[in-house]
């Protein structure tokens, strides 16, 4: 018969089968470079944003797993709910489609699944303190694609 993968392989497959790192392992997402690309933001021509770093996963008020990304330098843009300009230095990212994990970044691009696609929030206060993801103070405002880089 043959072997079955250990239990850290299965964490790291893009489908993804658990939230969080085992316990004793680095989650390999923290650290992660990705290039965000706007598809959907409401603008005439959305946004282009720099390439970020995943800085770490957050819970969200509605329990979803959010990924706080950096972005490599701040990005002023035109929201288009409110038509007022925003600063945008880290934003938070949240798989679009049920089923689909952030952890597809992990695996072989050349098996076409070096990206997500994703909703991209703004938290509206200071989250550097917060574990959680407060979506009443947060803006959503996006849609797009995650690619690992």
């Amino acid at each position: 018969m043959g072997s079955q993968p250990k239990l850290s392989h299965l964490w790291t497959v893009g489908a993804g089968l658990m939230s969080e790192a085992p316990p004793g392992m680095a989650d390999p997402l923290i650290g992660f470079k990705v290039q965000i690309t706007i598809e959907e933001d409401g603008n005439a021509i959305p946004t282009v944003f720099p390439a970020g770093t995943i800085i770490r996963r957050l819970k969200g008020t509605d329990q979803n797993e959010y990924f706080l990304v950096r972005l490599d330098h701040p990005v002023t843009t035109i929201r288009a709910k409110t038509k007022e300009q925003w600063v945008l230095r880290e934003v938070a990212l949240l798989p679009h489609f049920g089923g689909v994990r952030m952890e597809r970044l992990l695996s072989h691009p050349e098996a076409g699944f070096d990206f997500v696609h994703v909703r991209i929030i703004r938290p509206l206060y200071d989250i550097q303190n917060n574990d959680t993801l407060d979506l009443s103070s947060s803006a959503y405002f996006a849609l797009g694609i995650a690619r690992r880089i």
